[in-house]
């Protein structure tokens, strides 16, 4: 895995380093830098296939292309043979230089050959144009700016803020839409004038003109199948998708949580390699009677020979908000990103690439929220004169605030139980709701956002999905929204921020193509999640891994902000700090943890979220932030099995 950044329009030697070793941490084995007239390339390096000739940015021996590279691309060995055929000749065994071929042979129809993760510009010196595109699932980020005629390109957004043309302005909107999501969906970022390339998409610039085009969509059009020729595909799917990631010159990890997905892809690597697996564990110190799995995850690294290392969690992880701040570059407000640094950080200690078992979820219909949907379906059914007063009652049910999800999923099913599913499905997902936001919001910041309405992301995607069964309409949906920016964004910028490469086997896209011709009643048979994946690796894994219920990779944060980290709460929030700000009304985060420390109502994801925000701008809006800091290892133990 790499770091990559680029100026077109402009050639400054001095610029692109500073913009290209902020990213350090992405590539920590080298640098390297290309000028042409009105171009500058820069490359952090990773290295994992071909040590020790896949330096880059790469040129075609004649001269006319240029790549700089942040990926894997798992079909390089077909892709090279094939090439061969056609004329080209290889200096190296690197799947950078397959792509750069690929691109030279069939320009912008090369995506379409392509498997695997990856975000990368080829500078076409003959055409003086550049193209610029990233991966299907946006498991690799691209981020870039336009400055009149001259574009800026970068793997993270610190990259784009070194140029000093570059302004720190916040986008209003993208507030709204952090709020609402507890991230920012793609086009924007939180900084205006800055924007991350869609996933599946191409970017090009010619003559000072930018044009952005989508390459890759995902089609549900169920087919029928029967149970065994069923089976057999999808085992072959997951063999192909785990195999074909296990490709590398370096040590490679898993990272284990219990779960059915995560154990899943553990299995499956045991399967195709000659040495014991080396898996990763996180157990929670507090709270830990509905947060940990380790004793399943025991059980398979157990099953399966595996060497296994645990990490104890503490409260004091939240000392690395800075820390994670720093390397998302914007607010983000899942706190599992606190999880994903530790176990990135204690993993790269032993392994430079490690699998995981993230997009499993919404492969196989694995959040509670699925099982909703359906229920949902059918309660429609019940008359409104009776579904209307239950859902001014639901607003009445307590939440105990431990850590249980059934009172709040109850109120949140209840209370849409009479609006469209569509609109009931963003209510769930959601987090500040519409009228929470308006309360929230200073009246200054209300005038600025006017009639912007936070939900036209979600009811787009809804749109454009075409599916025609509502469950496929919702998975279209977490594929373009849930999946890219919220897990595989902080799975992305945590294990980066070590060094550490992360494959997801999950996000395949011949896998995610193959299960949307499965219909959603394989997925979810019953009212049992996964009952496919659970069905297709039965003889892989212990049974008390397939019959157990979800229980998700989420720190206790409840607990945690009604404990040791309730002092956040005042250096973040006080009504003098939020006061001075401007953007928010301090009575109401007041009684946000009010009703928090009071149990009233678990706000512990918007109290983290408006911590994140506050992080954020401190470091970025009130200064410049620093060099990328060192992590306090303090809440960090690692204790063997």
């Amino acid at each position: 895995m790499c770091g990559i950044a680029g100026i077109v329009g402009e050639a400054d030697g001095d610029l692109i380093r500073s913009m290209t070793r902020v990213l350090a941490h992405r590539g920590p084995d080298g640098e390297g830098y290309y000028l042409d007239e009105g171009l500058a390339l820069g490359h952090r390096r990773l290295s994992i296939i071909d040590l020790a000739s896949g330096q880059q940015p790469m040129t075609t021996a004649d001269g006319r292309f240029t790549i700089i590279f942040n990926g894997e691309i798992y079909d390089f060995l077909e892709l090279r043979e094939e090439l061969k055929g056609r004329g080209a000749h290889f200096r190296t065994r690197s799947d950078t230089e397959v792509l750069l071929e690929a691109y030279a042979h069939w320009g912008r129809e090369a995506l379409t050959k392509l498997w695997g993760m990856f975000a990368f510009a080829v500078w076409d010196k003959q055409e003086r144009k550049l193209f610029a595109a990233c991966d299907r699932l946006g498991v690799k980020p691209l981020y870039y700016a336009q400055l009149g005629e001259e574009l800026l390109l970068g793997s993270e957004i610190k990259a784009l803020l070194a140029h000093p043309r570059v302004k720190r302005e916040l986008d209003s909107t993208a507030l709204d839409d952090f709020l609402t999501y507890l991230y920012v969906p793609a086009p924007k970022t939180i900084f205006r004038g800055i924007q991350a390339l869609v996933p599946g998409h191409w970017l090009e610039w010619q003559r000072g003109r930018v044009e952005v085009g989508r390459y890759w969509d995902v089609n549900f059009d169920a087919e029928p199948w029967r149970e065994d020729d069923l089976m057999a595909a999808l085992r072959a799917h997951l063999d192909d998708a785990v195999s074909s990631r296990l490709i590398s010159e370096v040590p490679l990890g898993v990272f284990l949580s219990g779960g059915l997905d995560s154990s899943t892809i553990a299995a499956l690597m045991a399967r195709h390699s000659s040495e014991p697996v080396r898996t990763f564990t996180l157990e929670f110190r507090e709270g830990s009677h509905r947060h940990n799995e380790t004793q399943y995850a025991r059980e398979v690294a157990g099953a399966i020979g595996a060497q296994t290392q645990k990490l104890v969690i503490e409260s004091r992880s939240a000392e690395l908000l800075p820390a994670v701040t720093r390397h998302f570059d914007e607010p983000f407000g899942n706190p599992t990103s606190l999880l994903a640094y530790q176990l990135s950080q204690e993993a790269r200690q032993y392994v430079t690439v490690a699998l995981v078992g993230d997009a499993g979820d919404e492969m196989f219909l694995g959040y509670p929220r699925y099982r909703g949907a359906v229920l949902a379906e059918k309660y429609r059914h019940v008359p409104a004169f009776l579904r209307q007063p239950l859902a001014k009652l639901s607003g009445f049910l307590p939440e105990p605030g431990n850590g249980n999800h059934f009172n709040r999923r109850l109120r949140e099913f209840l209370s849409t139980g009479v609006e469209l599913p569509e609109q009931a499905y963003f209510a769930w997902i959601g987090y500040f709701d519409r009228s929470l936001r308006q309360d929230l919001y200073s009246p200054e910041l209300r005038r600025e956002l006017a009639d912007y309405d936070s939900s036209a992301f979600l009811m787009g995607l809804f749109a454009r999905s075409g599916a025609r069964q509502l469950l496929d309409r919702i998975n279209y949906v977490d594929l373009h929204s849930f999946l890219p920016y919220n897990l595989l964004r902080y799975a992305d910028r945590m294990s980066m921020a070590h060094g550490l490469e992360i494959r997801c086997p999950f996000t395949d896209h011949r896998l995610v193509e193959f299960l949307a011709r499965v219909p959603w009643q394989w997925k979810l048979h019953n009212g049992q999640q996964k009952y496919l994946l659970r069905r297709a690796v039965g003889d892989l894994l212990p049974k008390s891994v397939l019959t157990r219920s979800k229980i998700g990779l989420n720190p206790p944060m409840g607990l945690w902000l009604r404990g040791h980290l309730r002092p956040l709460l005042g250096e973040y929030l006080s009504p003098d700090t939020v006061r001075k700000r401007g953007y928010f009304r301090p009575q109401v985060i007041q009684k946000l943890i009010s009703d928090h420390l009071a149990r009233r109502r678990d706000y512990s994801l918007h109290l983290w979220a408006l911590i994140s925000f506050e992080e954020w701008h401190r470091q970025y809006l009130d200064s410049n932030p620093a060099p990328a800091m060192a992590a306090s290892t303090s809440a960090l133990h690692a204790l063997p099995v």
